[in-house]
């Protein structure tokens, strides 16, 4: 469920004590790295002080979306986040200057409101550092650096037993994607096994299903290169299945493509090409409207292409 609408913070504060005991989550581990037992213990309270940044991390442990808006609590933490959106905003524009600017004031005013603002400030280096050019290891270092402000002492092997914010797994993600990148491809696929196992085991919580997609894209691309197919495929399967229901569109396409990929080289591999062309060319046809849909036409045109070259195929007009 997404926490919407919620503008009192005792209301707030009520909604994560429900979950936290509804979840059977001690406060001690829900609030790990994030702030004390006795500053969780107001929060949940009703106390009106508490940062909207926190109150979003411990909501996103706990497998709920919140809606940023509603956890504004004051003009300071309303100037704080939209410092950050501007940072977002010029990492993602690729104007480093002006977005490691913006960092270094918001670094002077929020470095010391505690740990979850620590880790925005890192991850933001660590993005810049890999927008100018800066080396992968150093990158993966800054993104090790930000998770363990919020993750003390964190492990790879020991990712199911954590709590994570969407912030903290997409920033674990981020690390295992640097990885690949960086050709430490035994590393990443441990962590990438780990994340996998996490999301299995908070199935419950909103986050899952919707970063599942994702990963079974790394997951399935880094398998596939290994020419691991039937791990690749089990992936796959798994990222689509994830997604059914979903109104969201990420990743589908590429997903479909993969298996599309991943049953062809499978196909030829148990020399079953000649009597499987049909079942591939209905998954490489299924990747060709997912992309034309969601508009990539410069996909749905390479699969154009090869579906012409390899299939002899004229049926796209």
């Amino acid at each position: 469920m997404m926490i919407e609408n919620i503008t009192d913070n005792n209301k707030i504060g009520s909604a994560i004590l429900y979950f936290r005991e509804s979840y059977q989550i001690s406060q001690s581990k829900l609030c790990k790295g994030l702030c004390s037992v006795p500053t969780l213990s107001r929060i949940e309270a009703g106390a009106r002080d508490v940062d909207s940044l926190l109150l979003e991390a411990l909501l996103e442990r706990l497998g709920k979306t919140p809606n940023q808006f509603e956890l504004i609590l004051t003009d300071f933490d309303y100037v704080l986040y939209q410092k950050r959106e501007e940072i977002r905003k010029n990492i993602f524009n690729k104007d480093y200057d002006i977005a490691l600017e913006s960092l270094v004031e918001y670094e002077k005013i929020a470095a010391t409101k505690g740990n979850i603002h620590m880790q925005f400030i890192i991850n933001s280096k660590a993005l810049l550092n890999e927008l100018r050019g800066g080396a992968v290891e150093d990158t993966i270092a800054l993104f090790m650096q930000a998770i363990t402000y919020t993750v003390p002492g964190f492990k790879t092997n020991r990712i199911k037993e954590y709590y994570l914010s969407n912030s903290e797994l997409h920033i674990i993600i981020d690390v295992v994607q640097r990885m690949i990148l960086a050709r430490m491809t035994a590393q990443a696929k441990e962590i990438l096994v780990r994340i996998i196992e996490y999301l299995d085991f908070h199935k419950s919580m909103e986050e899952s299903s919707r970063l599942y997609p994702k990963v079974a894209v790394i997951a399935g691309e880094l398998f596939m290169k290994e020419q691991d197919l039937f791990r690749a495929l089990e992936m796959i399967n798994k990222g689509l299945e994830k997604n059914k229901g979903s109104r969201k569109m990420d990743y589908v396409g590429e997903l479909c493509l993969m298996k599309a990929q991943a049953t062809e080289g499978l196909r030829k591999l148990q020399q079953k090409w000649d009597t499987s062309q049909n079942e591939c060319l209905k998954l490489y046809l299924q990747a060709y409207y997912v992309f034309e849909f969601c508009e990539d036409h410069i996909a749905a045109e390479n699969i154009q292409k090869y579906l012409q070259e390899e299939y002899q195929w004229a049926g796209i007009d």
